[in-house]
């Protein structure tokens, strides 16, 4: 299969895909990633100042290499989801 086979349509399903199993991971993991950072960090944040100042809401965004643009920019395939705790 070559790259004009494939269809926008199937692209941004497989973008939707990762970036779904991304979240998902990163739901499932948010107490073990929390439990890391706060042994590791070195500016002593804490996992409740972190929650309490909105630092658990942030994007996730794929773009993929193919759809990059050549100058600045995040590309005409950047994707982003919103992380909701």
């Amino acid at each position: 299969m070559n790259n004009a086979s494939i269809t926008p349509l199937a692209i941004d399903a497989w973008r939707d895909y990762v970036l779904k199993h991304i979240v998902d991971n990163l739901e499932t993991n948010k107490d073990n990633i929390l439990d890391q950072f706060e042994r590791e960090d070195t500016h002593c944040l804490t996992r409740q100042e972190i929650e309490q100042n909105g630092l658990m809401d942030f994007d996730i965004s794929i773009t993929l290499h193919r759809d990059k643009k050549k100058s600045f920019g995040l590309g005409l395939g950047f994707f982003k989801a919103n992380l909701i705790r």
